[in-house]
């Protein structure tokens, strides 16, 4: 009796190994299959991200060579344009990549930098000694980026792949040509790079390292890693958590305050259509609902963009009505799912306060004499755009249309002076500003 019982002790055993195996190999194929995919996801952003600076590395070499205003400032427009694609790219490249975040805030910066320069020579002020070595300096970081790209289509070695697998990053391959960017001469509008600026209102309290872990733990419960210390304008921990639900999440947590700066994690799916707008809608109020429970005053929606399975919708808080442009808030959302999977709030964090707004002394009709008769207008909002990082001006913002093509045209609400146009290009990758 008692050979009987061991016997089928035994056999259960055995059984529960033979499950237990499979259920291994299950996960393994299943580990093998995200992270295959995840490479392959990178690997086009790199594709991307080199198609793009070489596009930039040829108008800059142009630059060079350009004599009249018109050339000049076609081709600081195509400077600006690639580079923005770049940085789109590389902000979709995982945190655990240490120099994507550097890499894409320094590109923001060249196509801002050409974007003001372009202002300068349509005032007619020619482009000086300082702004070609600028320029010229531009194109050899971009060299720089561009040829950590093409080493890694080369190599096929996509580093930051391996974190969906608890890997981890060597910091000190990238930071040495980090250190050599050099430093732009920058008073553009629109800048998406704050590194050198302190934040304009109290962030807070300072925290430990071991309070930042414990919030990381309450914000994506899992396995938290061990935090990094990262100084500057605004000091940051960051941390990378084995989720049961979002794999692995890279986020970082202000030492001031114990603000959610940022997070990522990967998308289920790679869909690239684009989407309805049914589908739209979804993902909008799924960011909208993320962004009030953030505690972003009544956000308003400004431009969307598609990659890789990935939407990436732009808000912009609103004060008194008035939209706040410098405190805008990135939202990544999973295409398939609909969930948020991701968040950038370095501009919101270093810049929302509340402003002391003036009163317009233009009417709304008033401004919109001043919009060319050219357009039908089709919207109108108030909001305080930034002409530099330190100076905002309120705006009547008009959206309007002629014969199919969507401008958005900025006439100060004091002045009446036009100070911006933005054409909007309706691509398969979203609305695209230019």
């Amino acid at each position: 009796m008692r050979k009987g019982w061991r016997r089928l002790i035994w056999a259960v055993l055995g059984l529960g190994l033979v499950v237990a195996l499979v259920k291994l190999g299950e996960s393994r194929e299943a580990l093998e299959a995200r992270q295959a995919a995840e490479r392959t996801r990178i690997e086009n952003l790199y594709h991307r991200i080199d198609d793009d600076l070489n596009d930039v590395d040829v108008s800059l070499s142009k630059l060079g060579a350009a004599a009249s205003p018109r050339q000049t400032v076609l081709l600081l427009g195509d400077v600006w344009r690639a580079t923005g694609s770049a940085g789109a790219a590389m902000a979709l490249l995982p945190l655990s990549h240490a120099d994507s975040c550097d890499m894409s805030q320094f590109v923001t910066r060249c196509g801002d930098y050409a974007h003001a320069l372009m202002g300068r020579v349509l005032q007619g002020r020619a482009l000086t000694n300082e702004d070609r070595r600028q320029l010229q300096d531009m194109r050899t970081a971009c060299a720089q980026i561009r040829q950590v790209a093409g080493e890694a289509i080369e190599s096929g070695d996509y580093v930051a792949a391996d974190a969906v697998d608890g890997g981890c990053y060597d910091q000190t391959q990238s930071e040495a040509a980090i250190s050599e960017y050099p430093s732009l001469i920058y008073d553009g509008p629109f800048s998406e790079s704050g590194e050198n600026q302190a934040p304009k209102a109290d962030p807070g309290e300072r925290i430990t390292a071991q309070q930042a872990r414990a919030a990381a733990q309450r914000l994506f419960p899992g396995e938290v890693g061990e935090p990094v210390y990262v100084a500057g304008a605004l000091p940051v921990y960051e941390f990378t958590v084995d989720t049961a639900d979002r794999g692995q999440v890279s986020l970082s947590l202000t030492e001031r305050g114990g603000q959610l700066l940022s997070f990522m994690a990967s998308p289920t799916g790679d869909k690239n259509d684009p989407p309805s707008d049914e589908e739209s809608e979804r993902l909008k109020e799924s960011a909208l609902s993320f962004l009030r429970e953030l505690g972003v005053e009544d956000p308003a929606a400004a431009y969307a963009q598609y990659y890789q399975g990935v939407a990436v919708l732009n808000f912009a808080p609103r004060q008194e009505g008035v939209i706040l442009y410098s405190d805008l808030v990135k939202v990544y959302l999973d295409r398939d799912t609909g969930e948020v999977m991701g968040l950038d709030a370095r501009n919101y964090r270093l810049n929302h306060r509340a402003r002391d707004l003036p009163r317009p002394q233009i009417t709304e009709k008033q401004a919109a004499e001043y919009v060319s008769d050219s357009l039908q207008i089709e919207h109108t909002d108030l909001a305080l755009i930034p002409l530099t990082q330190q100076s905002e001006v309120l705006c009547y913002e008009f959206k309007a249309t002629n014969d199919g093509t969507f401008y958005i045209v900025y006439i100060n609400a004091l002045t009446g002076e036009e100070e911006q146009i933005f054409e909007v290009i309706n691509s398969e990758e979203g609305d695209l500003v230019v």
